[in-house]
């Protein structure tokens, strides 16, 4: 039995550290050192206790979406080869760590154990980038001089700040801790300067509260009016909020209610979309390869000519998907998210944590018109927590519905 234990706190550890090294730097050696260590420990639980394998719709729809990147590549249906190419075998790395964590999960078998360690990895990356940022904080967005991305500091957050709101449903939390987590993810959000973290928030709390007070629509809409309203008013009355995220609101709000703005990141953003749906309409149901858009958004003297690797991404999953992999590439991978949203759904009443999980699955998703998603690691391994624990969830409702037969 001691063995047995300190096996499982070694996988947690194992686990802990591939997500704190894999927020922080996203890609580098440590990360990939991380991976094979990470991988490698589960592929001898897996052999040594003989574990059972899950083998839910999603990775099969998930491997024919690698596949049809394959296939394209080899009919040279593909703007570039060589960057097909890797972005291929990065989705194929994707996948294998997403196994890996699913099956660490399955294994385990203790979802408010998982959730703890991945709020643990979350709040361990916040709190590292705060503190490198200390005589920097108010005078830029937070994470700008640091490894991680100020938007992906802000989606963790986010997660973070949901994965508490369950860890304190079930008591895994004290009150005052909870109270603590929430005020640092929800200042560490504002910091950012990130639009889509505040969103996020607001509709990720909408979303618990459709999915745990179902009758209670009106007070739900009014309970997340009323946080938008609370924020817009801090954030646009206290100094140092303002200048770093209250003018970007200013202009996302201009941009949504005439459809103009001064800003040159959410011009740029319009003019890639634009750029990847004219694109798309010329050649709409096989795309022009996994991440070449890169290869036609350069910003020339004259605007967004064709510039080689150092162009952008479209910033928005739908339209890179849409360009990339046509209308087929664009379905496979729906397809893969709708099958996880679809299990969720199934979930709803059967675990405590399935509300949160999809709370965060639906922000994600919404939020995705703003940012591409598709090939990073983190949000592999965040999609891989949540359908490892609604795989569990399920299998434990499973059991419980097998006990009560055999004792009747």
């Amino acid at each position: 039995m001691y063995s047995f234990k300190i096996r499982f706190r070694i996988y947690d550890l194992l686990f802990y550290l591939l997500l704190v090294f894999s927020f922080y730097y996203t890609r580098n050696m440590l990360c990939r050192l991380m991976m094979v260590v990470f991988f490698g420990y589960t592929v001898m639980q897996m052999v040594v206790n003989k574990s059972k394998v899950p083998l839910p719709f999603f990775y099969l729809s998930f491997l024919a979406f690698i596949l049809y990147g394959v296939v394209n590549i080899v009919q040279e249906n593909v703007i570039n080869v060589d960057v097909a190419r890797t972005m291929v075998v990065s989705l194929t790395l994707n996948f294998m760590m997403i196994f890996a964590i699913v099956q660490y999960i399955y294994t385990v078998n203790d979802i408010p154990r998982v959730l703890r360690v991945t709020e643990l990895g979350i709040f361990t990356t916040a709190f590292v980038v705060v503190v490198l940022s200390l005589r920097t904080i108010t005078q830029g967005r937070l994470g700008g001089g640091t490894e991680i991305n100020s938007n992906m500091l802000a989606l963790l957050c986010v997660y973070g700040f949901v994965v508490s709101m369950y860890l304190r449903k079930v008591g895994k939390i004290t009150q005052v801790s909870f109270w603590l987590r929430l005020a640092f993810y929800l200042v560490t959000i504002l910091l950012t300067g990130s639009r889509k973290g505040l969103i996020m928030i607001v509709l990720a709390i909408v979303v618990i509260r459709f999915a745990t007070e179902r009758k209670k629509i009106i007070q739900t809409f009014l309970v997340g009016a009323g946080l938008a309203a609370a924020l817009y008013f801090l954030i646009m009355n206290v100094g140092v909020l303002y200048n770093i995220i209250g003018v970007r609101v200013e202009s996302l709000l201009s941009y949504l209610t005439d459809g103009s703005t001064s800003e040159a990141s959410l011009q740029s953003r319009q003019e890639l979309t634009k750029l990847g749906l004219e694109y798309f309409r010329e050649k709409p149901w096989t795309g022009y390869g996994y991440d070449c858009f890169k290869m036609i958004s350069g910003k020339g003297a004259d605007g967004f000519v064709g510039a080689g690797e150092d162009g952008f991404y479209s910033h928005n999953n739908y339209v890179e998907l849409l360009f990339g992999g046509g209308i087929i590439g664009f379905a496979l991978f729906y397809i893969t998210m709708a099958s996880l949203l679809l299990r969720l759904f199934k979930g709803l009443r059967k675990n405590a944590c399935v509300p949160y999980l999809l709370a965060i699955l639906v922000s994600k998703m919404a939020m995705e018109y703003a940012y591409v998603s598709y090939y990073e690691r983190v949000e592999a391994y965040i999609t891989a927590i949540l359908l490892g624990c609604v795989l569990c969830a399920l299998k434990k409702d499973k059991q419980e519905v097998a006990c009560e037969q055999k004792e009747s």
